[in-house]
């Protein structure tokens, strides 16, 4: 009971924290860009109450009508940027706290919430996390038809997601449940498709998914990846400056082969699917998804800061030791101090104008610290086994 008391005063300050946060300068002038954007391609639907003809647009269509959702909690003849924004955090903040259903490690998923800072109510990467955890707890429910949706779900917003498809099907393939197999395969396609159908419905086309594709395939490496850190640091090894700062795709980014890392990710993620192929599992491990999830942050040519709650969402479902959680609380610590508090000065300063190399240092070790944790938990006892060992919840 006393315990219970505690989570509940440690949730409502942590929220509240991040809310308060989340209204101040130092937070929001750089975080609420991205609202602004959604703004704006929600100005372009009330125009015309069609998404034909929009372009430019990089979001694809699950995360278009997500952010429709907003609007229903503003009064009627109040809509406005101005009222659109707090919505959009108060929404985003119920998201985030209906993690705490099915997390069991509350104290330290509440942690990483501290730590992190409000970036989360400003993006709908929470969402995301959400659906993935509903999709793999319903996996352990043996419940392949919700499972798959909500990983189709997940992956319509993100990307990313797709890359944990197999293993689900491959426990099910070990387990000689190829109805099941079959089922969730069906859910998956389901869950993509309805949103496109919708957003066809609401006058968009297929270029303009294709286009918000290729927004991102497009991209250069971003001075937050690491491969962006590791190419920063060379060009000051051997020039004494950064390397030149480069705009464009909603990014800050250095010169670099960007094509070669659209494809360089793949070669990890099938290292990591031969060990567990190699392993043989039958049964569903919290731990796989996770380490497929760093190997992908490790190898991209983005990380952008939101990114890092990927991983930290799922680290409450395995067995980590306390290494591993003081690098999270450490990583989670050093990337809301270069995105958004320091951000200003390490464009400015150090790229621009080759000063304060400091706050370089700082999205280094944010880096080099997400590759620790990785290379710990797939070589540590208490992290990925890809076995049949552990990390079962």
């Amino acid at each position: 009971m006393i315990k219970a008391k505690a989570i509940l005063i440690l949730t409502i300050v942590t929220l509240g924290l991040m809310l308060w946060q989340a209204r101040l300068p130092l937070w929001n002038q750089h975080l609420q860009v991205d609202i602004w954007v959604w703004w704006q391609r929600l100005e372009f639907w009330f125009r015309g109450h069609t998404f034909s003809g929009l372009t430019g647009n990089e979001i694809l269509p699950l995360t278009l009508l997500y952010l429709f959702i907003p609007v229903l909690l503003i009064p009627i003849g109040w809509l406005s940027y101005a009222n659109y924004l707090p919505a959009v955090l108060i929404l985003n903040l119920a998201v985030i706290g209906l993690h705490l259903f099915f997390v069991k490690r509350k104290t330290l998923f509440l942690l990483s919430l501290l730590f992190l800072g409000p970036i989360l109510l400003f993006r709908f990467d929470a969402l995301v996390t959400l659906l993935l955890i509903l999709s793999f707890v319903s996996f352990q429910k043996n419940r392949p038809g919700w499972s798959g949706f909500w990983l189709g779900l997940a992956t319509g917003l993100k990307v990313f997601p797709v890359i944990i498809l197999p293993y689900l099907l491959l426990i099910l393939f070990k387990q000689k449940q190829l109805k099941s197999l079959l089922t969730l395969m069906i859910y998956f396609a389901e869950a993509l498709l309805l949103p496109v159908l919708i957003f066809w419905l609401l006058g968009g086309n297929r270029e303009q998914i294709v286009n918000a594709l290729d927004f991102h395939n497009l991209k250069l490496i971003s001075i937050e990846s690491l491969p962006g850190s590791l190419i920063t640091g060379w060009s000051l090894i051997t020039r004494g400056a950064p390397p030149a700062l480069l705009a464009g795709y909603g990014i800050w980014a250095v010169p670099g082969p960007a094509i070669l890392f659209n494809r360089l990710w793949l070669l990890p993620i099938g290292l990591v699917y031969y060990f567990i192929w190699k392993n043989r599992p039958r049964r569903f491990d919290w731990s796989t998804p996770l380490v497929l999830i760093l190997v992908f942050l490790v190898f991209s040519k983005n990380l952008n800061p939101q990114y890092v709650w990927w991983f930290m969402a799922l680290l409450p479902f395995v067995k980590a030791g306390r290494l591993i959680w003081i690098l999270t609380l450490v990583v989670a610590l050093l990337n809301q101090l270069v995105y958004p508090i320091f951000y200003t000065t390490l464009i400015e300063e150090f790229y621009q104008k080759n000063q304060s190399y400091w706050i370089y240092y700082l999205l280094l070790l944010r880096n080099l610290g997400i590759l620790a944790i990785t290379f710990i938990l797939f070589h540590s006892r208490t992290g990925l086994l890809l076995t049949d060992k552990g990390n079962k919840h």
